[in-house]
């Protein structure tokens, strides 16, 4: 995760420059009285989607900076540990509550995908569906494991 950091930095201090130049570029356009033509709109298009990368790679950069706080890195391998009647009802019901929070996610990021007009937040929002179909996939895993 912090291998890619440097490269995520860079990627938004680009973007950022970026998408101040072509908003910039945009308003010479418009004094110069090329508003409404293809160049407008080709200038325009590429001006949102930079915008969208440049918010993608702060998003990205806050993520990182909070997920070193709380984890590593991916968990290599998982330990199998024998637990206590306690312990398994505590897990399949944490399991059960975080499962319809998934499945509502499910739900929502669908809707998302659906109603979104712009490719980047489409893609992006398709892809938190299946990343919540793989939460929601583990939790039953983990309640169908620990059912007593």
């Amino acid at each position: 995760m912090a291998m890619s950091e440097p490269l995520v930095k860079h990627a938004y201090e680009t973007e950022k420059k970026a998408a101040s130049s072509y908003l910039d570029g945009l308003k010479l356009i418009k004094g110069q009285g090329l508003k409404y033509t293809k160049v407008e709109e080709i200038v325009l298009r590429i001006a949102v989607d930079t915008v969208i990368h440049k918010h993608l790679m702060e998003a990205i950069l806050n993520a990182q900076k909070e997920l070193g706080k709380i984890s590593e890195g991916p968990i290599e391998e998982l330990k199998e540990v024998e637990l206590s009647p306690e312990q398994k009802a505590l897990v399949k019901r944490f399991a059960e509550m975080h499962l319809e929070i998934e499945k509502d996610m499910i739900q929502t990021y669908q809707k998302m995908a659906e109603k979104m007009t712009h490719p980047l937040f489409k893609g992006i929002a398709e892809a938190l569906v299946e990343n919540e179909r793989e939460h929601h996939r583990l939790l039953a895993e983990l309640i169908a494991k620990y059912k007593e």
